[in-house]
């Protein structure tokens, strides 16, 4: 059986969030970094105009919303638009993080994605909603990862 590391234990996690949508997590070698995309669905079912942060125009009975969260190697540098991203998180190297780390970004993620859910439903039922974006608080995220009693670490993987 192969050693538990960073991606291993993520892709076990996130496999075990409760979500309706999409959670896609890619390595990106090269660069060091880990990118989790995450879909929302909705049934936009008063056919709503919505219009993209790109401009684009839709009134599809179903509506996709996607965002990334970038995981980064904080000892290589990498270019990337932090703007770009609905969180940058970084980790150290070849030691990558800990499992509280780790156990805090899922508990924490499976809060994003619920409020997350509840709000893009609330933007589409109600006419007072005008603006949908999803919410990542680092301050939460540190909370969680607080709450998390694990000891170990989960190195990044070797390629």
């Amino acid at each position: 059986m192969a050693k538990e590391n960073l991606l291993t234990y993520l892709q076990a996690g996130l496999a075990k969030l409760d979500f309706d949508g999409d959670l896609d997590l890619s390595w990106q070698k090269a660069e060091r970094t880990f990118t989790l995309e995450l879909t929302f669905y909705a049934q936009n079912l008063a056919g709503q105009e919505i219009i993209d942060a790109s401009g684009v125009d839709s009134n599809q009975e179903i509506i996709s919303f996607v965002d990334a969260i970038l995981l980064y190697d904080r000892q290589k540098p990498a270019e990337f638009d932090t703007a770009d991203y609905l969180a940058c998180l970084s980790f150290d190297g070849k030691a990558g993080w800990t499992k509280q780390q780790a156990a805090g970004f899922l508990a924490y993620l499976q809060e994003v994605v619920d409020n997350g859910q509840a709000d893009l439903l609330d933007f589409l039922n109600e006419e007072s909603e005008t603006i949908f974006e999803l919410k990542f608080d680092e301050e939460q995220l540190t909370k969680w990862v607080a709450k998390q009693n694990l000891s170990g670490n989960l190195a990044y993987p070797k390629f």
